[in-house]
């Protein structure tokens, strides 16, 4: 099965975080080579980090405020999934399967916006597949838009879960689409998601990794 990462706090009530800087942090925040990047990933409101290219690595905000000592910060510490910020061991994991693909932007963090020292270090992390993963016969799902056609390097339109299906839409993925890559985003289908293959998203289960929640979805 493949698998999408998402977030799920340990705690019941999460500590006091956020960017230290607040969004004048993300303001430099780039592309590492924007020709390389599709022109969906472009458009006004994408966070450059959730689109699946690498980013110009000094332009990520640099630190970061977790207002507890007694609750410390999960793997998955912060973000929407779009924004990942990941824990050491997240990034251990993802470079056992894919060493050097992805890119973990370093983040200090602090207990409180005085402190002279960061108690931790933790990652934005930023993966680098974009992939057209699911298979058009088996999915679903409706596409909006004209799938044959393409634009740009990019099929026109986009998958999209019709609630009013019955019985409900699914997306399948394609295996052939996916290859040998073990983490990816899919720019036609919740590009704010990283999918993972059921191979590295058994690992993090058994490596007990917290903050993140996984989903199955089936694959041909």
């Amino acid at each position: 099965m493949v698998y999408s990462i998402g977030k799920k706090s340990p705690y019941d009530t999460d500590p006091v975080n956020e960017v230290i800087g607040g969004g004048a942090a993300w303001e430099n925040l780039r592309f590492l080579d924007p020709e390389a990047v599709d022109r969906r990933a472009k458009m006004p409101g994408r966070i450059p980090l959730g689109q699946g290219y690498p980013v110009v690595p000094d332009s990520a905000p640099k630190s970061f405020l977790w207002r507890s000592t007694s609750k410390l910060p999960p793997d998955y510490a912060f973000g929407d999934n779009s924004v990942m910020l990941v824990s050491p061991r997240f990034r251990d994991l993802v470079e056992k399967f894919e060493p050097g693909v992805h890119q973990f932007l370093p983040v200090d963090m602090f207990n409180s916006k005085t402190a002279a020292e960061p108690f931790d270090r933790y990652y934005w992390f930023v993966a680098c597949n974009a992939i057209d993963s699911l298979d058009p016969e088996q999915t679903t799902l409706t596409w909006d838009g004209e799938y044959d056609v393409i634009y740009n390097g990019m099929r026109r339109g986009a998958w999209f879960f019709d609630i009013n299906v019955d019985p409900a839409q699914k997306p399948i993925f394609n295996l052939n689409a996916v290859g040998e890559n073990c983490l990816w985003r899919d720019p036609y289908y919740s590009r704010d998601y990283v999918y993972c293959s059921d191979a590295f998203g058994e690992a993090m289960i058994s490596s007990q990794l917290t903050g993140f929640s996984l989903r199955h979805y089936e694959q041909i």
